[in-house]
């Protein structure tokens, strides 16, 4: 790839965008990437002979051993395609229209997760928030992730066509191109939670220019995992798979060399991680983002993704929050997540149907005692 320094000889320049405004829609071109209508075949930065600009393996893949995919990973994998088939051949609203149905049949038939969605949403905002804005709620977050996949389908699915939608990105991401090009060779956390179309971020960073790579757990479906990120990510991002014994390493590596690491900072981590105030009580999230940051000393932008009506995009851009060396360590990187997880709290609260309510994994659930029985 590019180093992200690479724009300091034309500091005039608009970066180069993979989603903007009405009159440069986001288009996918033959292998994923995206870009400006008009401009080069592939976004500004991206090299293709990189080896993150190769296609998302499936974990067989990379692995290097041959898995037997099941029946049952083909029947997913069939039906995913399908879906992303219908949406390929449909304009862009009546792709959304779609979508919106088959959030309101998941809504209505999958009542277990509804009702706890509720339960979470009215848990955390309190009695004033009634049963019927609760569920008002829990309704537009559904919709919302509904409407992320069939964008990402439409734009990714084997067609050249761009996404017509208005957004207001311009301003943040020059923001981050501009911290790239005045600090070559030194990194930064990428911070997006489930907030907005949060999948945007992975073609529209990229595609400023910025070299980001991310990492990716493993899903019981390795051909659903293999297509979705093909999908989900700008073919310039690489990916690093999740407890690999040389993933540590090449994070560390890859941030030193002016790297951008995206990742979610709003995951509940099932093992000993760090324990922020969230919701008004105590959330267990990975350690990964604050630890990164303070080990290798690059600062974390928050970039918070919101949808306006169905089609209008925008996000809000916090940071950088830089470490303090003269903290420990440990205390630094909780700092850090504290303060990321902070002003994502009080975002989710000033909207939050833009949040995700649906995660197996409620935030706010205690370790199980065999995970805190481990702990060191």
């Amino acid at each position: 790839m590019v180093h992200p320094a690479a724009g300091r000889s034309r500091p005039q320049d608009p970066p180069r965008l993979g989603i903007a405004t009405p009159e440069t829609p986001l288009r996918r071109h033959a292998g994923g990437a995206a870009d400006r209508v008009g401009g080069p075949v592939h976004p500004a930065g991206v090299d293709r002979s990189h080896p993150g600009a190769a296609r998302a393996r499936a974990p067989s893949a990379a692995g290097g051993s041959t898995v037997k995919h099941r029946p049952k990973h083909w029947a997913e994998y069939l039906l995913l395609r399908g879906f992303c088939g219908i949406v390929a051949v449909l304009p862009y609203r009546p792709a959304l229209i779609l979508a919106a149905g088959f959030a309101r049949i998941g809504f209505a038939l999958a009542a277990a997760r509804r009702k706890e969605a509720i339960r979470r949403i009215r848990l955390v905002l309190g009695p004033g928030c009634s049963p019927r804005q609760a569920r008002a709620i829990a309704w537009q977050s559904l919709r919302n992730m509904v409407f992320n996949l069939a964008e990402i389908l439409y734009v990714g699915g084997g067609r050249q066509r761009a996404l017509p939608i208005p957004a207001d990105m311009l301003n943040a991401l020059d923001r981050v191109r501009t911290y790239a090009r005045e600090n070559p060779g030194r990194g930064a956390i990428f911070a997006c939670p489930h907030m907005g179309n949060w999948e945007l971020a992975g073609i529209v960073v990229p595609s400023c220019g910025i070299d980001m790579f991310t990492l990716t757990g493993v899903q019981k479906n390795p051909l659903v995992q293999d297509y979705l990120q093909r999908l989900r990510h700008a073919p310039g991002v690489e990916l690093l798979p999740r407890g690999s014994g040389t993933t540590l390493r090449k994070i560390f590596a890859n941030l030193r060399k002016g790297k951008f690491l995206a990742i979610m900072p709003d995951l509940r981590s099932r093992l000993p991680g760090v324990r922020v105030r969230f919701f008004g009580g105590e959330a267990n999230l990975y350690p990964g983002m604050g630890h990164f940051a303070r080990q290798v000393e690059v600062p974390i932008f928050l970039a918070v993704m919101k949808r306006h009506g169905w089609t209008r995009h925008s996000v809000e851009l916090h940071g950088p929050f830089e470490p303090d060396p003269a903290l420990d360590k440990e205390a630094d990187a909780l700092r850090l997540t504290q303060l990321v997880m902070d002003i994502v709290d009080a975002e989710i609260r000033r909207d939050p149907g833009q949040w995700f309510w649906y995660n197996k994994r409620w935030i706010l659930d205690p370790l199980e005692p065999e995970a805190e029985i481990a702990a060191p």
